[in-house]
């Protein structure tokens, strides 16, 4: 198969050995763009053993999902923001993204952001990209893993400081228009295997959490799946922002001795 450099999917082998792994990268919306590597990851998917996803999604721990997305002590966005700000920004919110802050309310801010940043991309599907591969992967057989539990990230997410997550929810409303086109322009990189200009946009888009969320994270979910890979050939999903950069999953992969190679996916 024809390669280039800059692709969303790669293959990944060690020198001695003859079995191939591959790793994808993922975005977790619904949108046509987001389902572009779809049908070549099926392809690659079907010739591996083990599937493993950012996050095992058997996790029992999931039932108490929604307990890790509120708010603790059962405070509002106005609690922490005051009204004055509140009524402001949920004028422009259902304005803008035709939601309403009142029904969520009680999200932490992180979450409500990214609620908002989803509603910005059409939804042509019923699954997100993750959760329809997941799905896919368990019909066909595979062995089901995920590079983090479900308490690794619940954890992650209660280390975010509040302020960073309301410094996020005000850049959503601060200036719609480039929120929104930023929003859209990641959606339109990924469909175009910008994996370099992903990460880029991602590693700007953290900030001060980049160590947290992308870097430490790369670290981890790396020694994992290479543990994982002992055991037989793996396809890998996480998300396209772990890939690339000189702390991503790929560099990781090359320093513990991989051969790396991208895949044309079109």
């Amino acid at each position: 198969m024809s390669k280039k450099k800059e692709s969303l999917l790669w293959e990944f082998h060690r020198e001695n050995e003859s079995r191939t792994h591959y790793i994808l990268g993922t975005m977790h919306v619904k949108s046509e763009e987001a389902y572009t590597p779809v049908s070549i990851s099926k392809h690659y998917m079907e010739l591996c053993h083990t599937y493993v996803g950012e996050m095992d999604l058997n996790d029992p721990e999931l039932s108490n999902i929604g307990d890790y997305f509120m708010n603790q002590d059962g405070l509002l966005l106005v609690d922490l923001i005051g009204s004055k700000k509140y009524n402001k920004y949920r004028k422009i919110i259902i304005k803008a993204f035709d939601i309403d802050l009142d029904d969520i309310a009680h999200y932490k801010p992180l979450v409500i952001s990214n609620m908002i940043g989803e509603s910005v991309i059409s939804k042509s599907y019923d699954l997100a990209l993750d959760h329809f591969l997941w799905e896919y992967a368990q019909a066909i057989g595979m062995e089901m893993k995920g590079l983090e539990s479900a308490s690794d990230q619940f954890e992650i997410m209660e280390s975010i400081p509040m302020e960073a997550q309301l410094k996020g929810l005000k850049s959503c409303v601060k200036n719609v228009k480039t929120f929104r086109s930023k929003v859209l322009k990641m959606s339109e990189l990924y469909a175009d295997g910008e994996l370099t200009k992903l990460y880029k946009s991602a590693k700007k888009s953290m900030g001060e959490l980049r160590k947290l969320m992308i870097y430490d994270r790369n670290a981890k979910m790396t020694e994992r799946l290479i543990d994982i890979t002992a055991n037989g050939a793996t396809f890998a999903a996480v998300g396209a922002a772990h890939l690339g950069g000189a702390k991503g999953m790929l560099r990781a992969l090359k320093k513990a001795g991989f051969k790396v190679s991208s895949i044309k996916i079109k």
